[in-house]
């Protein structure tokens, strides 16, 4: 029996779920609260959970981008800055799932592909090379900041609907990046910035209702706030405080959501029906995912 049979067999239905993980990078918790109307109708509806989390510090993007599929803090995994270029990640989720043979697929940022393949992105290369060691059927990556959100989430959902199955735990893993160019132009209290939310919310409006329908649920989070004076990376509450919230396909809210960063990586598995990170999370080994 292959193991991805076995995964399918031992975990409990309930927890083998097929799962779309959004990353919006630079989002706020309070922005993503008061500007994204579509989410915040599923949580009036009772079908969504919302709460917020205190990103590590500093709260840089490579580091958390490190931190959200890893489960270490910065000082532990050791991406410490935005400038340690082609510097591979030891550990991640992604390995959990080659693992045990549960399939995703990624369209992110070229930080994430330096991340898991230990190299510096060439655009000319690399467009849409799938590391290896990582259960990634297929990815695309961006390089330019300014790639329409629009553009990122078709992506993904091609990527979704050529090579994830039908039946199965799977994981979508989407990076777009949107709110945080916002920011970096024009303030975490602009109007731009506001409006890169509401972009956002209309772009899911349109596709959680496919992704629902084709079984997945979604999470969707950040890797850091920001600040009015355009940057991030320290430990005020608008550069830490980052949404997370909860959107089944079947309205099984009311479940036990991350409470800190760090949580975020060994609660994908748990989705995924591949259990937790219990007694690992400050382990440097990658046998420890296996």
């Amino acid at each position: 029996m292959s193991e991805a049979g076995h995964v399918q067999e031992q975990a409990p239905a309930a927890a083998r779920r097929r799962l779309v993980v959004l990353l919006a990078d630079g989002l706020r918790a309070d922005t993503a609260r008061d500007y994204m109307g579509y989410l915040q109708a599923l949580n009036e509806a009772g079908r969504a959970q919302w709460r917020s989390l205190r990103c590590e510090l500093p709260s840089l993007s490579r580091p958390l981008y490190a931190t959200v599929i890893n489960g270490q803090t910065p000082l532990t995994h050791g991406i410490l800055g935005n400038g340690q270029a082609g510097q591979r990640l030891a550990r991640h989720l992604f390995q959990a799932l080659d693992a045990r043979g549960v399939p995703a697929a990624v369209a992110a940022y070229h930080w994430f592909y330096e991340l898991l393949a230990g190299e510096v992105f060439d655009p000319l290369r690399h467009r849409d090379a799938v590391p290896a060691g990582c259960g990634i059927a297929a990815a695309r990556w961006y390089w330019e900041d300014d790639y329409p959100d629009s553009h990122l989430l078709a992506d993904a959902e091609a990527l979704r609907r050529a090579h994830l199955p039908l039946d199965g735990p799977s994981l979508l893993f989407v990076h777009p990046m949107g709110p945080d160019l916002a920011g970096h132009l024009h303030g975490g209290e602009s109007t731009q910035y506001a409006m890169s939310a509401r972009k956002l919310d209309m772009l899911l409006a349109q596709l959680l209702p496919r992704w629902h329908a084709a079984g997945f649920d979604l999470l969707l989070t950040s890797d850091h706030g920001m600040h009015a004076d355009r940057m991030h990376g320290g430990p005020l509450p608008v550069e830490r405080e980052v949404p997370l919230v909860w959107a089944p396909h079947d309205g099984a809210t009311g479940l036990a959501l991350p409470e800190r960063q760090t949580d975020v990586a060994g609660w994908i598995l748990e989705r995924l029906g591949l259990g937790g990170l219990e007694g690992h999370a400050d382990r440097e080994d990658a046998a420890a995912w296996r």
